[in-house]
């Protein structure tokens, strides 16, 4: 059973999580209310995952970043009540596996839960990645190259490149091998991807 820290200072808010949780089979083995007790308590507690607010006193981006950087085999999903249109890019950016919105159903927040444990990335449909393109980004992140990538969907790698290329504006990527390390880091936190043999990528 995942182990899961809710990291929120709006006590509604984490007992509506804890409950939400606890009712899909998961362990909540801690609360905290600032980036600064995310920090103790991840420390102490051990957990699979992290939900972490957003705007949270002492969280921020800073604190997400911080958080991803003295934990990487922790898997963090941030949660916001905020409607940015570029927060996803900077939130996988900052290190994190998934951003879901506290105003989204609870199916969702349940979704993005089992997709980052099961080591997959996910993004609110804000975010407006297809489902083709999530496909590809998700066997991007299993290692399969542009050419496996084609021939496991049954499209052209002409295709493939040009759902690489959305990706890639849509993630803030500025290449195929920067992407593929996002989807790899996502799948495994504590790999340290090397994207040089990418190149036929792109």
């Amino acid at each position: 059973m995942a182990g899961i820290l809710v990291a929120d200072d709006h006590p509604l808010v984490r007992e509506g999580l804890r409950k939400l949780l606890s009712r899909a089979g998961f362990c909540v083995v801690g609360e905290a209310q600032t980036g600064e007790e995310t920090l103790s308590k991840a420390s102490e507690l051990h957990p699979d995952l992290v939900i972490y607010d957003l705007v949270m006193p002492g969280g921020g981006l800073h604190g997400l970043q911080a958080l991803c950087q003295r934990f990487p085999g922790v898997k963090v999903l941030a949660i916001t009540a905020l409607d940015a249109p570029t927060l996803a890019q900077e939130v996988l950016r900052a290190g994190a596996h998934g951003l879901v919105a506290k105003t989204a159903d609870p199916e969702e927040i349940l979704s993005a839960v089992h997709a980052v444990l099961r080591g997959e990335l996910f993004l609110p449909k804000e975010a407006g990645l297809t489902a083709r393109e999530e496909e590809v980004l998700a066997l991007l992140g299993q290692g399969l190259r542009l050419a496996e990538i084609a021939e496991r969907l049954g499209i052209s790698t002409k295709t493939v490149e040009s759902h690489l290329e959305n990706l890639k504006e849509k993630l803030g990527c500025r290449s195929v091998p920067e992407l593929r390390a996002l989807a790899l880091r996502a799948r495994n936190p504590t790999d340290s991807p090397s994207p040089e043999g990418d190149e036929t990528l792109g």
